[in-house]
């Protein structure tokens, strides 16, 4: 009975999460209080539930059944100030005005639940649910001039961003060789979620001299909002050289998931009386309504139905944990991503319906399908850490973690915020209360390089810059909180 409670309990708590997780950098820093606290340095460990995200061969070390509860609190710090111009001119952002993202904390989490069958003390299987990547921003950089459309007025979130993977992950794990060797395998179904609204400039399809600036680029903002599935696979090897030395490696898969759902896309018409009647023949009857209607002022657009592939990076990690002495372990690991495989978002748009009871056919070139290209790079991250029992309650955790960033000048906008090189500043501690039930926090200081954008870019020469100038900044701050049951 006790069993069944603790399984139903998870499967709860992980439907329960899939909401409140998909909230809130893009790969996650790591899961899971303990290892968070080492910075991440957990290959050579994972003997516990979480650990099936960073090495599923940990889990075959587990010396009884286990469930975990976790719940982590992110609060990202972003600024941005804008200088979004070329040849001289802006556009309608908010140069030289430091921006601040929407000031939030996020609540993700993470549960695993893990069986060690009686008959056999060599195989252990169970389930572990976390969100490994994650993104959320919100912030007001741009507003319609008025020399463009002095009638309207943009939303303030018009560029929001919010990417999300949760992942369920069950998983087999297995010992041999004098219990010296253990692989272990995952299959990873994940969930990618994508929410955005982001302002792009069309170029005017009308001929001279309707477009002169300030009406050589219309203002679109366009919306996104849809979900969908992938799986992958998390394979990995634990090695004990010696009792006091453990060696470990994973390999985790790339993941396509094709995302579909709504989409909205708004084009505000620049305003101009003059422009509005400078044709008067009466030969330009149909042309003139047309233009009439095109520099009135209003918002056209459309509400449909869109799909994008997101591809995630394969990843190979390796680690080592020393244990000098039955209170201490110090551990390192090396991660190699291959953000290359990254590739670039192609949203295409379709079953549009527009919402105006006048259109023109012209208009057709202000709502095409969007190409955000990334061509990021492949990075690695090194981790370090330590761990101190100081009496038969009470842990000590301390880690590092550097970690680079894979975006280009030529590709970085404020889609994802990742700043620069990342430094990861970890400490944290254990309480056992008693042989069953014991606790663990964490708390992490995320400190980015700035980053400057001085020449904007158009990589793939489809018209549109695919950077965005200014300066950019970030911090993060972020505590998680554990709960582990042994039974």
């Amino acid at each position: 009975m006790e069993l069944r409670k603790v399984a139903l309990l998870t499967l709860i708590v992980a439907v329960l999460l899939s909401g409140a997780a998909l909230a809130g950098g893009w790969q996650y820093s790591g899961v899971g209080a303990r290892a968070k606290a080492m910075g991440g340095a957990y290959r050579g460990i994972a003997d516990d539930g979480i650990g099936a995200y960073y090495n599923p061969a940990g889990l075959a070390f587990l010396k009884q059944n286990i469930f975990n509860l976790t719940g982590e609190i992110s609060s990202p710090r972003s600024t941005v100030t804008p200088n979004f111009e070329a040849n001289g001119y802006g556009f309608g952002y908010l140069d030289g005005q430091k921006r601040y993202s929407k000031d939030d904390s996020y609540l993700m989490g993470e549960t695993s639940l893990f069986f060690r069958p009686k008959k056999d003390n060599n195989f252990v299987f169970g389930l572990a649910f976390f969100q490994g990547y994650d993104q959320n921003t919100t912030m007001n950089l741009y507003q319609l001039s008025p020399a463009y459309n002095s009638k309207l007025q943009i939303s303030d979130a018009n560029h929001h961003s919010n990417f999300d993977v949760i992942t369920w992950q069950p998983t087999a794990a297995m010992k041999f060789s004098h219990d010296r060797v253990a692989v272990g395998v995952g299959l990873q179904i994940n969930r990618g979620d994508i929410f955005a609204d982001q302002v792009r400039l069309v170029d005017n399809p009308y001929p001279y001299p309707l477009n002169v600036r300030p009406y050589d680029k219309f203002v679109e903002l366009y919306s996104v909002d849809g979900y969908g599935f992938g799986v992958g696979a998390n394979v990995g090897m634990q090695f004990k050289v010696s009792p006091k030395v453990t060696i470990g490696a994973n390999y985790v898969s790339a993941s396509k998931i094709k995302m579909t759902g709504d989409s909205k896309e708004r084009i505000y018409l620049p305003f101009n009386d003059g422009f509005a009647h400078l044709y008067m023949d009466a030969q330009a009857n149909a042309y003139q309504r047309e233009v009439d209607s095109t520099f009135k002022g209003a918002l056209i657009g459309n509400s449909g139905e869109f799909e994008v592939e997101m591809k995630l990076p394969s990843e190979f990690g390796v680690g080592f944990s020393y244990r000098p002495n039955e209170k201490t372990i110090v551990s390192a690991d090396l991660v190699y991503t291959r953000w290359s495989e990254f590739e670039d978002f192609q949203i295409k748009f379709k079953n549009r319906k527009t919402f105006q009871t006048k259109y023109y056919s012209r208009w057709d070139a202000l709502f095409t399908d969007v190409t955000v290209p990334f061509q990021w790079k492949d990075k690695i991250k090194i981790s370090v850490g330590l761990e101190k029992i100081l009496n038969e309650r009470w842990t000590f955790r301390g880690g590092y973690m550097f970690d680079q960033s894979p975006i280009p000048d030529e590709t970085f906008n404020q889609l994802f915020l990742d700043t620069g090189t990342k430094h990861h500043f970890n400490a944290g501690a254990g309480f056992k209360l008693n042989e069953r039930v014991s606790f663990d926090a964490a708390l992490e200081l995320v400190v980015y390089s700035s980053r400057t954008i001085s020449t904007l870019a158009d990589v793939n020469n489809d018209g549109y810059w695919d950077n965005f100038g200014g300066e950019f900044k970030n911090l993060s701050f972020n505590s998680t909180w554990a709960l582990n049951y042994r039974f």
